[in-house]
């Protein structure tokens, strides 16, 4: 059949087009912002109470690492449905940017001070809560600003 044989009252999608935020080609989501956006914020959220000593500057890394997170949360559930083998006996394409995403993630947690290596950089105590890290961290600059002279 012709599209243009369709009439006006015709619902396929031959006849009206696509519309405004489809998800006719959606295959894994990862790349889905608009639909990732609210888990983005939910992720913020909560990665907000774990960065030890964070500030207001923090933002921008705490969205970049939401988003990348949001999007592995995304691959890692469609793999999960899917396999990591599709229907040709070929790893799914998605696997390759997933590692990519996943070592973003980890770098990022690691500059924000999420992790044992940077805590300890940042010279925090691994066993204080976030307050006594916060803490922790001003008796640190402190006492080199006393080294410099600047107290």
């Amino acid at each position: 059949m012709n599209a243009l044989a369709h009439g006006p009252d015709c619902v396929c999608v031959r006849y009206r087009g696509f519309e405004p935020r489809n998800e006719v080609a959606l295959q894994h989501g990862g790349y889905a912002i608009v639909k990732l956006a609210p888990r983005v914020a939910e992720i913020a959220d909560g990665l907000r109470q774990l960065v030890p000593a964070g500030s207001a500057s923090d933002e921008p890394t705490l969205a970049v690492l939401a988003g990348v997170l949001a999007r592995v949360e995304a691959a890692h559930a469609y793999i999960d449905e899917a396999g990591i083998i599709d229907e040709h006996g070929q790893p799914r394409p998605i696997l390759k940017v997933l590692s990519t995403w996943e070592n973003t993630a980890v770098r990022t947690l690691d500059r924000l001070g999420c992790t044992p290596t940077s805590r300890a950089a940042l010279g925090l105590d691994l066993a204080r809560t976030p307050a006594a890290a916060a803490s922790a961290l001003r008796e640190y600059l402190a006492g080199r600003e006393e080294v410099r002279g600047d107290a």
